[in-house]
């Protein structure tokens, strides 16, 4: 892992630059903060060809970066394996294999034909297990019917009784009576995946579900209810503890109290990088670690490059995927206790080796160091990468079998990639709204080749993100301070000839096309095939 430099373009030893003019001398401009390159594209090659394929097809069909399809990949599989398998590197140390990721993509991104494609099989063998509960869920509600009744028939009868030692042994049938129909619990359908849920009700379901649940969405509403869209204060526990198996309970939700021994909560959010701001900068959050326990991913934007009409991801591809993601899930929910899977002594080196080094890493200079509450827990989030690559692989057996040295080196690898994608989360979150402004319209002149333009010919192009002059205005100054626009002798504005010479890459990686020198199609074709 590597650290991102933070500039513009790359700083030129000489104090002046030669204009294309001829005019006078430009100053070197002062350097825009922000990724110098866009973060590293999603490994797609990290799963098997029924995944992979499917990862591939679903980008290049939805025309969107193949990191939007891949984390969604990834909280599928946790969804499927979470609370059902442990990885175990080292004796005394078992690590689950749910995850939370987060999918940061601006509005029009097709975000939800996405999410559609990738989540079917859950609902599918959500759907499948429910018809399968059903003639179970009515036998034992008749039997509680029925025990219900015969309770307040014994309570009825040890009312009426007048004789005290017949009283007494009529009390004794009623309470008996009352314990047995009480013991009898009538299971609601089961579910595996919801869009939404208030952390009380998220205990609840989680309770009524083997301690699983997955929350996969195509909006960021779970951000604003951990933001404290419901209450001042919300209830992190069933997030915080749900993601590090830790026992909770809510004696509120039920009258006996919804309690969980051993949560495994998936979660997976598509939001904005303006709901990503709101999360990731509430103090509150951050200080109770739940920031860092997202692996974020950053998908760039294909918008302006996208094919038109694109052929459909292949029908065996989408059998393929629905058929083993369906099966897995199906088959994992009946389990009541986690399998687990140790390392091979070739993948116990690897994941050692990539320990130390993130361990290094986080010392004062490191490329962990500056995002080390992340960081504490890369090793641990490798493992579980390491799980449900593992789950991938072998969809069939996976708990019999050890975890060999290839998986555990892709896991590493995958690591490495949320790594990039969350320094250019803290990147997003932490950005100045009016030094985004700027670096857009910098990326704009440079990528339109505008030498020189006035500020009406500037607000045409920008007048979706900056409807109004006064904005344009304020960027236009702030460009004007850093050198890097000035006022020709025409009265128009000049761009400075380095800009223009050296177009950077992922001047903003959230609003620009990955390659604006390339044509559509090769554009498009780059973007989904770069991970493989």
């Amino acid at each position: 892992m590597t650290p991102a430099r933070l500039h513009l373009v790359t700083d030129h030893p000489d104090a002046t630059s030669e204009p294309a003019s001829g005019g006078p001398l430009w100053d070197v401009p002062v350097p825009l903060t922000g990724p110098s390159a866009a973060p590293p594209p999603f490994p797609v090659d990290v799963f098997p060809a029924w995944l992979g394929d499917m990862v591939t097809g679903v980008a290049r069909f939805t025309q969107t970066d193949p990191a939007m399809a891949g984390t969604l990949a990834v909280a599928v599989l946790s969804a499927c394996a979470g609370g059902r398998l442990e990885v175990e590197p080292v004796g005394g140390w078992r690590e689950p294999v749910n995850v939370f990721a987060a999918v940061i993509a601006g509005p029009g991104e097709r975000k939800s034909p996405v999410h559609r494609a990738m989540t079917a099989p859950l609902f599918a063998a959500q759907s499948t297990l429910g018809e399968a509960m059903r003639p179970r869920i009515a036998e034992a509600a008749a039997l509680r019917d029925i025990a219900d009744r015969q309770a307040e028939q014994a309570k009825a009868q040890a009312a009426k009784a007048s004789d005290p030692g017949k009283r007494d042994e009529a009390a004794a049938e009623a309470v008996a009576a009352a314990i047995a129909a009480e013991a009898i619990t009538v299971p609601g359908l089961p579910r595996l995946i919801v869009d939404d849920a208030t952390p009380e009700a998220l205990i609840g379901l989680m309770a009524a579900n083997g301690g699983r649940m997955a929350i996969i969405s195509d909006e960021g509403g779970i951000f604003d209810t951990l933001a404290g869209r419901y209450s001042g204060a919300p209830n992190l526990d069933p997030y915080l503890k749900g993601h590090a198996g830790q026992p909770m309970s809510n004696e509120r939700q039920t009258r006996e109290g919804a309690s969980v021994d051993k949560p495994a909560l998936t979660v997976c959010v598509m939001a904005q990088p303006t709901v990503l701001r709101k999360f990731g900068g509430n103090a509150d959050l951050a200080g109770r670690g739940l920031p860092a326990r997202f692996l974020f991913a950053l998908p760039r934007s294909l918008a302006g490059y996208r094919l038109v009409d694109t052929e459909p991801v292949p029908e065996a591809v989408t059998a393929g995927y629905r058929h083993r993601v369906h099966d897995l899930a199906a088959t994992l929910a009946e389990w009541e206790d986690p399998a687990v899977v140790t390392l091979t002594p070739e993948a116990g080196r690897v994941r050692l080796a990539a320990a130390q080094e993130v361990e290094a890493q986080l010392r004062p200079g490191g490329t962990l160091h500056d995002m080390r509450e992340w960081g504490n827990k890369l090793s641990g989030a490798t493992l579980r990468l390491a799980g449900l690559l593992h789950v991938a692989h072998h969809p069939a057996d996976a708990w019999r079998r050890p975890i060999d040295a290839d998986r555990m080196t892709d896991a590493v690898r995958l690591a490495e990639f949320f790594a990039a994608h969350y320094r250019a989360a803290l990147t997003t979150i932490g950005s100045d709204t009016a030094m985004e402004n700027t670096r857009y319209v910098l990326g704009v002149l440079t990528t339109k080749s505008m030498t020189t333009f006035t500020r009406r010919e500037l607000h045409r192009k920008v007048s979706r993100r900056l409807p109004k002059s006064d904005e344009v205005s304020a960027v236009l100054a702030e460009l004007a301070a850093l050198g890097w626009v000035r006022n020709g002798p025409d009265g128009r504005y000049e761009l400075h000839p380095r800009a223009v010479a050296e177009v950077p890459e992922g001047v903003d990686t959230l609003t620009t096309a990955p390659d604006t020198n390339v044509s559509a199609a090769q554009s498009t074709r780059e973007g989904v095939n770069g991970g493989r």
